[in-house]
């Protein structure tokens, strides 16, 4: 009997748009590791973006994987986590702004 082999992906995406701009986060998991892009634009400012990729088995924490710009997750929590931490931030930051908080 041959040996079964499989493949998967996931993609996630959230985006929030105020009068002081727009913010989005992807999350894309194929079986290589997992990628994370996360966007910004103020209003009548330009885009910033950052992407970290994880690979698969590998520790969040280390250096590995790191594609460019933002602050690497040295932290040791997992990208999911990461991913629901700053979607709460980026909620309270924009109910902040609409005076909401």
């Amino acid at each position: 009997m041959s040996p079964v082999s499989y493949s998967y992906e996931y993609k996630s995406s959230a985006s929030a748009t105020t009068p002081q701009g727009t913010a989005s986060r992807t999350v894309h998991t194929t079986p290589q590791g997992t990628t994370v892009t996360s966007s910004q634009q103020p209003a009548g400012g330009e885009s910033s973006s950052t992407s970290q990729f994880y690979p698969a088995g590998s520790n969040p924490s280390s250096n590995q994987g790191r594609i460019e710009g933002g602050n690497n997750n040295s932290s040791g929590i997992s990208p999911e986590e990461a991913e629901r931490r700053y979607l709460e931030a980026m909620e309270d930051e924009y109910a902040k702004r609409e005076g909401g908080a």
